[in-house]
Parts: structure tokens; sequence; C-alpha cells
């Protein structure tokens, strides 16, 4: 009886070790998404949606620039930055040398056009640094604000949302230029996708989709306010068509399960 218990522990033991390191290793995750707007004349845009890196110094970012290498050869038309770039600033020793390198990462997408949001995480490791150094490496990054921006030759219309997260939402509605042309919205925390006004299509991160999630019980926390059913991947209704990213790294704990690490290549087709 003891030895059929150890067994049985021990297989559980493997079977969780052997899930985890599988779930830690980054997947691109292929998507195809019908969008439903009658004032844009049909086409298709490849759009690559990476979130929730959580880079620490060091070894980190070389592997980070290896993911964007892999991201740049399947030859996305755009790529969203959802936020939470930075790991917690307690493991962090210059947090302003890792700052300027995690952004000069992002250079090494060019010249394929990008579009950038703040997490919450950038935002309490002083935000108005992250603004200023961004603009001092030439990268743009929006904050409740409307970019009209030149995507495979087509002018898409990219909204970027602050983070509700760390209370930095603020609703800007599209212009009126914005009416005959593909309008994605981006932001951090899903909730902002539910606040009044918003509607349309959304990319989010930051639930890591609950990063540690059990069959039929599902995640155990997921730190947003969103609807349940919008925590992690499509997520449809009358107002709305949101896409939530699972993210590449982990926070508190750099552990994953049921919850696969991914960078998201998504077939949208308008």
């Amino acid at each position: 009886k003891i030895l059929l218990i150890t067994c049985v522990i021990a297989f559980i033991a493997v079977y969780f070790r052997i899930s985890i390191i599988k779930n830690l290793k980054t997947e691109m995750n292929s998507v195809q998404i019908d969008v439903d707007d009658p004032d844009v004349a049909a086409l298709s845009i490849k759009v690559a949606v990476i979130g929730d890196i959580h880079l620490r110094e060091g070894e980190d970012i070389t592997k980070f620039l290896k993911l964007l290498d892999e991201v740049k050869s399947n030859s996305p038309d755009f790529v969203l930055l959802v936020g939470d770039y930075i790991t917690g600033k307690r493991r962090i020793k210059d947090i302003d040398s890792h700052r300027r390198n995690i952004i000069k990462t992002f250079k090494s997408l060019d010249p394929i056009p990008r579009a950038v949001v703040l997490g919450n995480h950038d935002n309490f490791t002083d935000r108005e640094k992250w603004f200023r150094e961004f603009k001092r490496l030439g990268v743009d990054i929006l904050e409740n604000e409307v970019r009209v921006m030149d995507v495979a030759g087509v002018k898409v219309c990219v909204r970027g949302l602050g983070d509700y997260r760390s209370h930095r939402f603020r609703f800007v509605d599209y212009p009126a230029e914005c009416k005959n042309l593909p309008k994605i919205t981006i932001t951090h925390d899903p909730q902002g996708a539910f606040e009044p006004g918003v509607e349309g299509l959304v990319f989010a991160g930051h639930t890591h989709c609950g990063q540690v999630s059990f069959p039929i019980i599902g995640p155990l926390k997921v730190p947003t306010k969103a609807p349940r059913a919008a925590i992690c991947g499509l997520y449809k209704d009358k107002k709305r068509t949101l896409f939530v990213t699972s993210g590449v790294g982990t926070s508190i704990i750099p552990i994953r399960y049921g919850a696969q690490s991914q960078w998201d290549l998504i077939d949208l087709r308008f």
C-alpha cells in the first residue's frame, strides 16, 4: 500500500514537472480573427501580439532578442506590444540600464511597424522615465491616444489605452478620419475593453491566462475585473472583439501550469 501511494505521488510529481517545463517554453500561437466592420473594405493583416515578458537583467534580454528574431521570421505586418516588459523592481540591480536595454530590443523589430503600451509593472517602475527613454531612443509609445499608422501599405487607426490596473486608463474615441479605416485598440488590463465607450477590436494581456490553471476549476486567481469569459484568448460580444494573450513570462513565481507561454500570430480579416 505504501509503495502504491509512493508511486502515485511520484507519477503526479513527474507529470506536473513535465507540464510546467512545457508551459514555460514559449510557443507561437496561430489564430484567425474575423472582424465585422461594414465601414472597412475587405482586407487581411498579419499581426503579432507580445505581452507580459517580465524581463530580468542579463540572460532574459538575450532570450527575448531570439524570440523577436522568431517573430520577424514569420513576417508579420504589424507587432503589438501590450505591456509588462519588466520584472519586479526588487529583482533588478540597475533599473535605468535595464529599462534602456528593454526598449532597445524593440528597435530590433525594424522595419516592421509596432504599437506599444505600458503595463502595471512598467508604470510602477517610474513611468515617466519609461516615456522619456522611449522618446530618447526613438520608439513610439501610446497612452490614451489614437494614431494613424501605415501597415503593409494600408492606413490603420491604432488606439492605445492606458492600463486600467495602474489607474492610467482614460477613454478616448476614434476621430472622424478613422471611420473607413481598420481600427485596433491595445491596452494592458483587459478590463479596459469593458469600460464605457470602448467597442470594436481590442488586444490586451496582463492575465497570463491565470498562469496556473487547472482543468474544470480553471485559474486560481486572475488580477483583473474583466469577465471570467474574457481573461484568455478570444472573446466576442455585441460590442467588442477582445483577444487576451497568455503572454511570455511569469510574475511572482516562475511557474506556468495550464497556461502556455506564447506569443500570437493573428490573421486579422476585415
